[in-house]
């Protein structure tokens, strides 16, 4: 008696699964080197500063505009702050983008960013029912 492993039985499952582990893998280390890639410019609302992040979330660069020497210290840290977290902030839209692209845009994410994802949504995505009593019963 010989039992077929191939695509229709059990063995197909679990190629199946290894491809899809395989393809995860693959976008999990594109959107890393992306990320490592990445170089965000944020500028202050005065546009005397500019800075740059770089992939390790690291100000890698600042640009101060000549005229910002006329400022005050207070009002050109303000300057630089503001340039900062402008900075950060395209850093954390890009990455966002980045993973949503990684994760193919799935529901999910967009669920998530909204802040609607429930735990019954995240459950049933896997085949769990969270609203069925018998679930921990069944074998």
């Amino acid at each position: 008696m010989s039992t077929s492993w191939g695509y229709g039985g059990a063995g197909g499952a679990v190629e199946n699964l290894l491809r899809q582990a395989q393809e995860q893998q693959r976008r999990l280390a594109e959107f890393q080197q992306q990320r490592a890639e990445l170089r965000v410019t944020g500028e202050s609302p005065d546009g005397l500063v500019r800075v740059t992040v770089d992939g390790d979330m690291k100000v890698g660069g600042i640009d101060i505009n000549a005229r910002a020497m006329r400022l005050d210290s207070y009002t050109l840290a303000e300057s630089l702050q503001a340039a900062i977290d402008a900075a950060y902030a395209s850093f954390a839209e890009r990455q966002q983008e980045l993973m949503t692209e990684m994760l193919g845009g799935s529901d999910l994410v967009r669920q998530a960013q909204a802040g609607t994802l429930t735990p019954d949504d995240w459950f049933r995505q896997f085949g769990v029912d969270l609203s069925d009593p018998t679930r921990g019963l069944r074998r």
